[in-house]
């Protein structure tokens, strides 16, 4: 049990109230290589500005296959929120895949569908719209210690959209970052 609401604009104080929302999970580790788990809740008025209730529902599945000198990780997630005032279904899907080679280089793929009700909030009769986001790149480790890892890494991103959002985001969106990232370094094998 918790509270669903998102808290008010003074995030500064403790803000209490009732535990009105619950949620659960099953996890499950088939093998050394293969998790999975699904998730379901409830949240009581989640949002300041929208009525009503949500039914959340995640599931997701995970390799992890070290190798030598590396490993690879692939999950493929999936979650949903379904909108009580209106009945209505938002979803997401993830799929993601990283290769660590060479104990210093990575690279990645990334492909996201998201669905969007909230992309014009003047205009709440407009349907949902499904985004696409599909991200390639790339990192290697400048320093490895025995306790923490430091790389530089970049990847691009390019989207899909329904064509009747061309004229708020453009006809072929594209995005690029460079990205420094320290990591702790597990005691285990680290992959």
């Amino acid at each position: 049990m918790f509270n669903g609401r998102e808290p008010s604009e003074k995030r500064y104080s403790i803000q209490f109230a009732p535990l009105d929302s619950w949620s659960a999970r099953l996890s499950v580790a088939a093998s050394r290589n293969w998790t999975a788990q699904y998730s379901y809740g409830r949240l009581e008025h989640p949002e300041a500005s929208e009525p009503g209730s949500q039914r959340r529902q995640t599931a997701s599945v995970e390799y992890v296959r070290p190798f030598a000198k590396g490993s690879w990780a692939t999950s493929a997630v999936w979650g949903r929120v379904h909108k009580e005032f209106d009945s209505h279904n938002l979803n997401g899907y993830l799929l993601e895949t990283t290769a660590n080679f060479k104990s210093r280089k990575y690279g990645l793929f990334r492909m996201e569908l998201v669905d969007k009700d909230e992309l014009f909030p003047a205009n709440p009769l407009l349907p949902s719209f499904r985004i696409g986001a599909y991200s390639f790149g790339g990192a290697r480790d400048l320093v490895q210690s025995r306790l923490w890892r430091l790389a530089l890494g970049a990847d691009l991103t390019f989207y899909s959209k329904p064509s009747t959002l061309d004229s708020s985001y453009g006809k072929n969106p594209i995005s690029f970052q460079i990205v420094l990232r320290v990591r702790p370094v597990s005691s285990r094998h680290d992959h």
